[in-house]
């Protein structure tokens, strides 16, 4: 009985399978038949206009000597004998309905299964970030561990298509910027799921990486754009408040424990520069209560770091110097933690995650709290300890030239 059934099922699988129905499966389509959308722009027009919302995307151009789109799309970027990208545009009352429109700009099939980037320009970041991201996060065509940029100072077509005029592909210069956040923890980049956790979680706050469009130097006077970090953009209430610029940003990361590695420079006794490499950092968020009322939060910071440059011929690797240096660190990266806090604190935005340590440490009396937190977090009394601890000096001991001074 059991094998009737069996094959009475596989009969009925077979059936739809093979030509009842002709769309249970999605149509297949050549490669060359596709455009393959890698980045994403959306841009906020201006007040006043029958359209709200404008969509840029671009792909990489497979021509050889990248040749001009066929489809004749638009954009200054497909038009170009040298550009990287095949750049279209399209505007909508919503974003879908820009998403629809621009499929008809082309005579490829968009595929967005590929889009690795979101780039959102900075006034649509300042109207509502979700709304602006609501439909790639509902949408099954596209991936929620892309990543997501607000770009400062520009719209996120103006970035596109200027940097398409350059010899490089916008796409791996993302790719190759978000590498490079790693070397210095000025920045860090933050895919959709995860803004999608600030917005439900942290009281609509959140943090995210911001780019902004430059040129570059490239000798014999010519210049080239290129795209550069620019720190954090912060947001409070769903709306873009401010930005943290990579002067202070590693403060950011110091405290929400995303330090990859950095540099720190400090002076040694002497006066010369000793360059200080970080290879671990943990912060604590420590909340202290009066009966259920918060009172004050520590956030205590452990740094570990080994000396990577000496520009004096002065030993400094004992103890007492050693101190020292370890001592100057921590002022460094306390000056930077207390700078970025007081910033957060005015945009009124808790991007910072500190209610997360407040609730995996104290979780009977967070709950007490959760509902007045934003109202009760610009009062709170914040106290910055840090202690550095350098480990070792990698291959020597002593500066070159201390030999000579001998």
């Amino acid at each position: 009985m059991k094998k009737i059934v069996v094959g009475v099922v596989i009969m009925i699988i077979l059936t739809n399978l093979t030509g009842c129905k002709k769309n249970i499966l999605p149509q297949r389509k050549e490669i060359n038949d596709l455009q393959l959308v890698q980045v994403i722009g959306i841009d906020k027009l201006p007040g006043g206009a029958d359209e709200d919302c404008m969509i840029t995307i671009a792909s990489k151009n497979l021509e050889a000597g990248g040749v001009q789109d066929s489809s004749g799309g638009g954009g200054e970027g497909t038009g170009a004998g040298q550009t990287k990208a095949l750049v279209l545009t399209a505007e909508g009352k919503t974003l879908f309905d820009a998403v629809r429109n621009i499929k008809t700009h082309s005579n490829k099939t968009i595929f967005w299964g590929h889009a690795d980037y979101f780039l959102i320009g900075e006034e649509a970041a300042r109207d509502d970030i979700a709304k602006y991201i609501d439909f790639f996060t509902r949408d099954h065509e596209l991936r929620i561990d892309s990543k997501i940029y607000i770009v400062k100072g520009s719209t996120a077509k103006d970035l596109i298509e200027e940097f398409n005029r350059s010899n490089f592909y916008i796409a791996d210069k993302l790719e190759s910027l978000g590498h490079n956040f790693k070397l210095l923890s000025n920045s860090k980049e933050l895919e959709v799921h995860e803004l999608m956790r600030f917005i439900d979680i942290h009281h609509a706050s959140a943090r995210v990486p911001c780019i902004y469009l430059t040129t570059r130097n490239r000798g014999n006077e010519e210049q080239t754009n290129d795209i550069e970090s620019c720190g954090y953009a912060i947001f409070s209430g769903l709306k873009l408040a401010g930005f943290i610029g990579t002067d202070i940003s590693r403060g950011i990361n110091i405290i929400t424990n995303t330090v990859d590695s950095s540099i720190v420079s400090v002076k040694d006794p002497s006066g010369q520069d000793v360059a200080l490499e970080i290879i671990g950092c943990k912060t604590k968020v420590i909340p202290f209560f009066n009966g259920d009322e918060l009172v004050s939060i520590t956030l205590k910071t452990n740094v570990t770091s080994n000396l990577g440059e000496i520009q004096s011929q002065t030993d400094l690797t004992d103890k007492n110097t050693l101190s020292y240096l370890e001592s100057q660190q921590s002022k460094v990266l306390k000056d930077e933690m207390e700078k970025v806090l007081e910033k957060i604190l005015e945009f009124k935005s808790d991007c910072l995650e500190i209610c997360d340590g407040i609730r995996l440490s104290k979780p009977l009396k967070w709950h007490k709290i959760e509902d007045q937190w934003m109202q009760i977090l610009p009062e709170i009394k914040f106290d910055i300890q840090v202690e550095s601890k350098i480990q070792r000096t990698y291959d020597m001991r002593e500066p070159s030239g201390s030999k000579r001074r001998e």
